[in-house]
């Protein structure tokens, strides 16, 4: 089949399978993949971020696999420009691109224009982040008194992203932070986003599979080489896992309540994917019910075929 947009967009809740997806269409069309997950991109988290495997990739081209170490800082600002560098380089060698990913700031990143700013100064970030630490409500007071608008939008509830907040109301950069960009659903060249959809009862068995599997594959070994790398970075320790596992450390947990934790904090993530879902109303959205997500293939190719007008 010969793709009727250059891209292929696909975004969903983790464990619904979209990653499965992505890889069946990229052999179906000859397609390239752009993975728009930040912790794909860490050699080391292969297990916990479920990045493809070395089978997989050998059969597909996937782009932003492994290509940064645990000591690297990230951001979705600097994958942005990297992600457009890339999939002009796809295009203009005449190959469809596939984009995939659950973290919805990664794939707006990928397909849209936002405008990011500059990366905030380290001592900003610094006192931000110390800030939050040392007395949340404090923080807070400081945002308000900075930025009212973002101080109403974030949820200071969450010290990540207040100190996210902090750090760019008290930078130069934050100036020019992108706004309603990041809603929108503008897109930088033509693209067909098609949303992968479960019953939320099948969702959450998958999550716990997917939980069980993982911590047979090695997961609790993988993340302690990772917490104990020298100067492992802030971005990489992100990762759904690497907090549990410091708290089995400390505290001695059982791997049933490991299992448990992990399975909850992943459905809390479906959640604010849902949440990302719901700011694209236009998307097409794929029921794939209890189907293995490949099983999916021809009706996905099907409304590709069909994106006489896609999504810009």
């Amino acid at each position: 089949m010969d793709p009727p947009t250059d891209v292929l967009a696909l975004f969903g809740p983790t464990a619904a399978g979209k990653s499965a997806l992505a890889h069946a269409a990229a052999r179906a069309v000859d397609a390239e993949i752009v993975v728009a997950d930040p912790f794909q991109r860490y050699r080391g988290l292969e297990i916990a971020a479920d990045a493809p495997s070395a089978h997989e990739r050998a059969e597909v081209p996937y782009h932003f696999v492994g290509d940064l170490a645990l000591t690297d800082a990230s951001s979705a600002g600097e994958f942005a420009v990297a992600a457009h560098a890339r999939i002009d380089d796809i295009r203009a060698r005449g190959r469809a691109v596939v984009v995939t990913g659950g973290t919805g700031l990664y794939l707006r990143a990928a397909l849209g224009e936002l405008g990011f700013p500059p990366t905030v100064e380290p001592e900003t970030r610094a006192w931000a982040e110390a800030l939050v630490a040392a007395d949340r409500a404090d923080a807070a007071a400081e945002l308000a008194r900075r930025d009212p608008g973002a101080a109403a939008r974030v949820d200071v509830g969450n010290p990540r992203r207040l100190a996210r907040a902090l750090e760019l109301a008290a930078s130069p950069a934050g100036d020019d932070r992108p706004t309603g960009r990041l809603w929108d659903e503008s897109m930088r060249i033509p693209t067909w986003l098609v949303v992968v959809s479960r019953p939320r009862e099948v969702l959450d068995r998958l999550i716990h599979v997917r939980v069980l599997r993982e911590l047979d594959d090695g997961l609790v070994a993988e993340l302690e080489r990772a917490l104990d790398t020298p100067g492992v970075s802030r971005e990489a320790l992100q990762i759904i896992g690497a907090r549990e596992v410091s708290e089995v450390r400390a505290a001695g947990i059982s791997t049933d309540e490991l299992a448990q934790l992990l399975a909850a904090r992943t459905r809390r993530l479906a959640r604010r994917q849902l949440a990302w879902i719901r700011r694209w109303p236009h998307a097409h959205v794929l029921e794939v019910g209890e189907r293995e997500a490949p099983d999916a293939l021809p009706e996905l190719l099907e409304s590709w075929r069909r994106s006489a007008l896609p999504i810009r």
